[in-house]
């Protein structure tokens, strides 16, 4: 049998009795009383009841500013508050509805009125808790469902950067970029939530690519294979579509390789026909592919300026620049993550080298020799070195 708390304050004590053993009479409530406000507020937080009856005139602080400090309490603020009064004033009426009174009960009201407006209000707060409940279980379901897709998010991007090495620092890179231009244009929050996943997983769709094209650098690709490789948009769109509510994402990044004067791929479109996100993601694979192909910052903010208005929006590219700019300390060293297979004698690691096993086979800021390199390559046969490895390249 569920039972309902009522707390009674009136500094009556004749009322308190009266209305207590009227209410005790229906077996599924639970009466505590309180001769004035302070001690009514003690008990509440105590006991937490369902509904407050108090008295509108009391010694010290009236039922009104009783009230104000149950509805000002977040913990307290849903219990039904209603107070017994002979007040015939509206405008008192309306303030107390201002501050938060439910209701109203006239002292001479009769006890069967009284009682039917009890259970009304326990029914009204019944629902009230109901709808706490299914609100917290929509919220640890809201919480589980955005680990469980940080986590997809993390494990696509894990994969990508075990198949091609510095995908990660790109996808960290790319994603402060965007986050970065949305906001210098002042993007409404739903467009930048899009383009900023775009940015972070617009290389995604590498992972469909035969292995010879996404190892190798674009220099060293033929007419057909760079054609091949600029497949992977459509395939990544592919993979971002799966993803609910992230649909223009998905659409950006198919068409990242879309160039301003209509020279791109997939479908030629050209200046006002390419999204804001597709042309921010055009400039982030721009500047990437030529850091990639060992590109200095100055030559990469060169570049940039001189593909405005044809492969890249010149309002975007002002932005990108101004961006890079901005953060040359990170672009000032040529640190680049590079496969094991392409390492060579000059070369300084930027981070240490572990195998598989866990095991540290270099330390950060180790020179390699031919006799070095020789002996990782060796090393990587039984136990492999995952994710590449990060460089100074001389």
């Amino acid at each position: 049998m569920n039972t309902h708390t009522i707390l009674i304050v009136d500094d009556s004590p004749s009322a308190l009795k009266l209305l207590s053993a009227l209410l005790s009479k229906d077996q599924t409530y639970q009466i505590y009383q309180a001769d004035n406000a302070e001690e009514g507020i003690r008990i509440a937080r105590d006991v937490r009841p369902d509904i407050i009856i108090s008295d509108y005139y009391m010694p010290g602080k009236d039922g009104l500013e009783f009230c104000r400090e149950i509805k000002n309490d977040t913990e307290l603020s849903s219990i039904i508050f209603i107070l017994l009064t002979a007040e015939t004033d509206v405008a008192k009426k309306i303030e107390g509805l201002e501050v938060g009174v439910d209701d109203y009960i006239e002292k001479t009201i009769s006890t069967k009125v009284l009682l039917g407006k009890v259970k009304a209000f326990l029914k009204i707060k019944a629902l009230q808790n109901e709808l706490v409940k299914e609100k917290q279980k929509l919220q640890v379901a809201n919480e589980h469902l955005k680990k469980n897709f940080k986590e997809l998010v993390a494990v696509l991007l894990k994969i990508l950067e075990i198949q091609i090495p510095g995908a990660g620092n790109r996808s960290d890179t790319a994603k402060a970029i965007a986050k970065y231009i949305a906001a210098e244009l002042e993007l409404d929050e739903e467009k930048k939530k899009n383009i900023i996943f775009g940015a972070v997983l617009h290389e995604i769709g590498k992972i469909g690519l035969p292995e010879k094209i996404i190892k190798s650098d674009l220099k060293h690709l033929g007419p057909q294979e760079i054609e091949l490789h600029y497949q992977f948009p459509v395939i990544g769109s592919l993979i971002v579509s799966t993803f609910t509510g992230y649909s223009d994402a998905a659409y950006d990044v198919c068409h990242q390789c879309e160039n301003f004067d209509g020279s791109g791929v997939p479908d030629g479109l050209m200046k006002d026909q390419i999204t804001v996100g597709s042309k921010i993601l055009r400039a982030i694979l721009f500047q990437e592919e030529l850091f990639m192909l060992g590109h200095s910052l100055q030559e990469v903010i060169e570049h940039i300026r001189s593909a405005m208005n044809t492969k890249l929006d010149p309002v975007i590219s002002t932005y990108l620049v101004n961006y890079l700019m901005e953060n040359k300390k990170g672009f000032s060293i040529s640190k680049n993550k590079i496969p094991i297979e392409e390492l060579k004698a000059g070369m300084v690691l930027e981070d240490d080298i572990y195998s598989a096993s866990g095991v540290k086979i270099l330390p950060k800021g180790a020179s390699l020799t031919e006799r070095i390199v020789e002996i990782i390559l060796k090393r990587n046969l039984v136990d492999p070195v995952v994710g590449g490895v990060s460089v100074h390249k001389p």
